[in-house]
């Protein structure tokens, strides 16, 4: 009996040992793939000030004003462009004292 006990003991004692190794390997997987996401993540927040940057140098007020000068031919607006209230169907429709 007190063979059986120390047999059972020790398998035990071998079934934890066993476990715990395998709960290390587990939790240095884990800190490995943590520290690759942690790199990625480090890797995308440089990217997007980055962009973020070059978003800020091609959105500028006057380079803006000369792309849509050169390529827009944009001409200001004429006063007979603009129509009275009379030429819009619903108000017209509706009689509505000018």
């Amino acid at each position: 009996m007190k063979g059986g006990a120390t047999l059972l003991w020790l398998a035990l004692i071998g079934a934890t040992a066993f476990g715990m190794f395998q709960l290390k390997l587990a939790v240095q997987r884990s800190e490995t793939r943590l520290a690759e996401l942690d790199r990625e993540l480090r890797a995308s927040r440089q990217a997007i000030e980055v962009l973020e940057a070059e978003w800020a140098y091609l959105n500028r007020p006057e380079r803006l004003a000369k792309l849509a000068e050169r390529h827009l031919a944009l001409r200001p607006m004429t006063p007979e462009q603009v129509g009275g209230l009379d030429r819009l169907p619903l108000v017209a429709s509706m009689g509505v004292a000018r």
